[in-house]
């Protein structure tokens, strides 16, 4: 396998080792996809580290998820200075919802598995996130 400097780690509660957890370095799109399709109506997180050894290049992104509903997490650096983003709808009233044992604000979190899918997607072929969708936070 080439070197790409992504790493994926995974956790999906209730699922056994390897398949329920685990990490791998260098993954291609295929591992990916299937630890997202795992989660889709499971509880636990994917993470996906981009990491060429370069401080001001390192990026994260991660997807929580519980009952169907899901937070995602951007972490970036802009100008030397490191950016959070995160999933957020200004449609959503103000609200609080749990999810994996903490309390979120009831606008980042979603039900739509596509936006997980479509940001992991689009963070493995470009190394950034253009949806309107993930926003400072």
């Amino acid at each position: 396998m080439n070197k790409n400097d992504f790493f994926v780690s995974w956790f999906i509660r209730d699922v056994p080792r390897p398949e329920g957890g685990g990490g791998q370095a260098n993954c291609d799109w295929d591992l990916i996809l299937s630890k997202l399709q795992a989660l889709r109506h499971a509880d636990g997180s994917v993470n996906l580290v981009y990491d060429n050894g370069e401080e001001s290049d390192y990026k994260s992104l991660s997807v929580h998820a519980q009952n169907d509903h899901y937070f995602i997490v951007f972490h970036d650096k802009k100008n030397e200075e490191d950016v959070r983003r995160a999933s957020f709808d200004s449609n959503i009233p103000y609200g609080k919802y749990e999810m994996q044992g903490y309390t979120w604000d009831s606008r980042t979190i979603f039900t739509d598995y596509e936006l997980a899918y479509d940001t992991f997607k689009q963070f493995f072929e470009t190394k950034n996130i253009t949806s309107s969708r993930i926003v400072p936070y």
